[in-house]
């Protein structure tokens, strides 16, 4: 019996085999450039994800004032609102949006009349009248009022400003 031993190619000389077993330079500048892309394709996505988020926050917040004010016409028991809101009851739109939280100066509820304030309408809860940017809100209380959150920029104008009208 013959055997024979393969001879490795000449192309690939013992001194290529401890060469080939790293990176080079180049490829780990590839790579690194490689993750440096990635991260900021997923910052820019994470980024507007939070941007979107605090909109979202604020127009639910704008919307549970407005339900404060305007009362919720989802909301029928017996035939009757179940919740008016603060407009309905006093006769006019607040002075302000602390009224919804606590009033002072208000005339309390009247059972008969139904009339007068019988808040609060809103939880007193940190930040219920503020925008998720840590902006108060401005309400117009105009017979066609609105509520409006100043947005990221936290100015008025600017094309970033949130409204929600009643």
């Amino acid at each position: 019996l013959r055997t024979t031993v393969a001879t490795p190619p000449a192309w690939l000389s013992p001194r290529t085999k401890r060469q080939s077993q790293g990176f080079s330079l180049v490829e780990i500048l590839m790579a690194i450039v490689l993750i440096a892309i990635l991260s900021t394709i997923a910052i820019t996505q994470f980024i507007g994800f939070v941007k979107d988020a605090r909109i979202s926050v604020t127009k639910d917040r704008m919307d549970q004032i407005k339900k404060a004010i305007k009362g919720d016409p989802k909301l029928i028991a017996n035939g009757q609102y179940v919740s008016p809101g603060y407009e309905a009851q006093m006769g006019s739109m607040p002075t302000n949006l602390d009224q919804l939280v606590s009033c002072a100066t208000c005339t309390a509820y009247n059972y008969y009349t139904k009339v007068g304030w019988r808040g609060p309408y809103l939880s007193n809860v940190t930040g219920w009248n503020q925008d998720a940017w840590g902006t108060a809100f401005a309400l117009n209380n105009s017979s066609n009022g609105n509520i409006t959150s100043y947005g990221p920029d936290k100015a008025s104008g600017g094309g970033d400003d949130i409204v929600v009208s009643f």
